[in-house]
């Protein structure tokens, strides 16, 4: 009696798997590697790219002009003067920014500085450690140290002041030292040395402004 052989695949048993699909996922296993490379490539462009970008920087600063020691102005003017000093003679500027600024027979808008001293000239705003005016004038001065000498100024802000023959609209320091007759009109000092005449003293500047206000609340009522 002879064997049988099936015919039919359903009777032959499992067909072992096609090898494709593994070649697939070896193929999709590759693809996480060459993104992660793609990725470190790209960081050491970066990388690159920021050293040039630095570098750049660096000579840019480099090549800047290096700030000039002193810088002196006779008979001429400037918009903006940037040194360690600056000295002015018969001559205005209209921002000055150095350690020291000396003025004769000119002027100055805007002063920053460590030391201002102005003769026989004027400076609408000055800001320093110590500031003098002798023969000249100032719109404000915001310092440390401030001394006027047949002057003067208009507002000050100081911690110690010395006034010399000198006038000034508003004083509000620390310490006010008057060596000889000068004049304030309103004056506000912890200290006061001197043969000061104040037309207004902190009191009298409270009572000027609570007065001031009534007044101007009644005209607006108007």
């Amino acid at each position: 009696m002879s064997d049988s052989i099936p015919t039919d695949p359903a009777e032959s048993g499992p067909v072992a798997p096609s090898p494709k699909p593994a070649r697939a996922r070896a193929k999709a296993a590759v693809k996480p590697a060459s993104a992660s490379k793609a990725r470190a490539a790209s960081a050491q462009v970066g990388a690159v790219s920021a050293a040039a970008a630095a570098a750049a920087g660096s000579s840019e600063l480099s090549s800047a002009p290096p700030r000039p020691e002193n810088v002196s102005i006779h008979q001429g003017g400037a918009d903006r003067v940037d040194a360690d000093s600056v000295h002015i003679s018969q001559g205005g500027v209209t921002t000055a920014t150095a350690r020291a600024i000396e003025v004769r027979q000119g002027g100055i808008a805007n002063a920053r500085a460590d030391d201002i001293a102005v003769s026989m000239g004027g400076v609408a705003l000055a800001r320093a450690d110590r500031v003098s005016v002798e023969m000249g004038g100032l719109g404000m001065a915001i310092a440390g140290e401030v001394r006027v000498t047949q002057g003067y100024a208009r507002s000050i802000f100081a911690r110690e002041t010395r006034i010399d023959q000198g006038l000034v609209g508003t004083l509000i320091t620390g310490r006010a030292v008057v060596e000889r007759t000068s004049g304030v009109f309103l004056l506000v000092a912890g200290r006061v040395d001197g043969p000061v005449k104040a037309v207004l003293d902190w009191r009298g500047a409270l009572a000027f402004g609570a007065a001031f206000g009534i007044f101007w609340g009644l005209l607006r009522r108007r």
